[in-house]
């Protein structure tokens, strides 16, 4: 559940800062750059932050602000690795918005859970303003992020697994991923459909193999037990799955769902290899919305994760919890978006399915 902002009487004395930035679902930095009159863009933001102040009975206090002496305009984000797709995009999200709120973004990376736990401490022992964590992929790193977070610095973990009820998470709908998945590709006249779900122990496949069953149960669209499979997230292991899938030309499905691009990248290969024509006779869906997803022939259709919605959530958490606000750690889920491509082609006639809206 998201965090909302206190209601207070408009003319109270306690009326603060903080409170400003939740009502105009803003950081207190742009709150202080809007009033202080230092942030010159007067923007849809710039509005919604005199509105809230005005609405708060709020002005700025010089005297208190130049009090604030442990602030180091630092927000630290901790990745597995700086090219994946998942974290460029996500940094590409929040270093604008950071430097809009006059921030710089410190980056490390660790490739393991360990790693990753030196980099949380060392990025902690810099004095960042707040700390981003995006988990190896199958690593639990509530337990360092819980210790973490109790004391000065806030942190926000993104996607990935949480078993911690201290912990701000913020990350991707699982169930609506696939229903919006499934609901694409029986737009698209898929009938059978054929799933590549990854691993069992990682932290997204639980939910979205629940979905995928029970988006098969209302919708009663055929598919074979075997052609639900498991795995890396892979191109290899998306173009080994296929090949087996489609072993017998006679009884095969008309679509894929992948868990990944890659996957589809693979899956598309083995089509191609088995002159099996995409989208004519089989509809191919990834997820990620890579660069590689866009340039391949023919380019795929993919579930494109909430980048933006999850960059402005987590700085906002920080930010609140920045401001001395106290509320329960929070943990919030966004669905994705379909980016329509070559790889489903034209939707069912009566349906209303867009475009590529980039």
């Amino acid at each position: 559940m998201k965090p909302r902002a206190r209601k207070r009487h408009p003319d109270s004395p306690n009326n603060s800062i903080t409170e400003v930035a939740a009502l105009a679902k803003v950081s207190t930095a742009t709150v202080s750059r809007v009033l202080s009159g230092r942030r010159k863009k007067d923007d849809d933001i710039a509005r919604r932050v005199r509105d809230a102040a005005e609405k708060l009975h709020y002005s700025a206090n010089p005297a208190a602000s130049s009090l604030r002496s442990d602030i180091t305009n630092t927000l630290g984000v901790v990745v597995p690795s700086p090219i994946d797709t998942f974290s460029s995009q996500l940094l590409s999200k929040l270093e604008p918005r950071a430097r809009e709120d006059g921030k710089y973004i410190l980056a490390s990376m660790g490739e393991t859970a360990d790693e990753q736990s030196e980099c949380i401490d060392s990025l902690i022992a810099r004095g960042v303003d707040g700390l981003v964590v995006i988990p190896v992929p199958g690593a639990d790193l509530s337990e360092i992020i819980a210790r973490s977070a109790s004391e000065k610095t806030p942190i926000v973990q993104i996607s990935g697994r949480s078993t911690s009820s201290k912990v701000n998470w913020v990350g991707i709908d699982g169930v609506a991923s696939m229903r919006e998945a499934v609901t694409h590709i029986t737009d698209h006249n898929g009938t059978s459909i054929m799933f590549m779900s990854p691993n069992m122990d990682t932290d997204t496949a639980p939910d979205a193999f629940v979905a995928f069953q029970n988006s098969d149960q209302i919708t009663g669209y055929l598919h074979e037990p075997e052609w639900t499979t498991f795995g890396d997230c892979t191109i290899q292991r998306g173009y080994d799955d296929t090949l087996k899938a489609f072993a017998d030309p006679e009884d095969h499905p008309n679509a894929i769902i992948c868990s990944s691009d890659d996957i589809a990248i693979g899956a598309m290969m083995a089509l191609q290899r088995l002159g099996i024509p995409v989208p004519g006779e089989v509809k191919v869906i990834g997820f990620g919305d890579s660069q590689l997803a866009a340039a391949y022939h023919p380019s795929i259709t993919s579930l494109r994760p909430p980048y933006e919605s999850m960059a402005e959530e987590a700085l906002l958490l920080i930010e609140l919890k920045r401001g001395g606000r106290h509320h329960l750690p929070s943990h919030t889920a966004f669905p994705p978006q379909v980016i329509r491509r070559e790889s489903t082609s034209a939707p069912r006639i009566g349906t209303s399915d867009m475009a590529d809206p980039r």
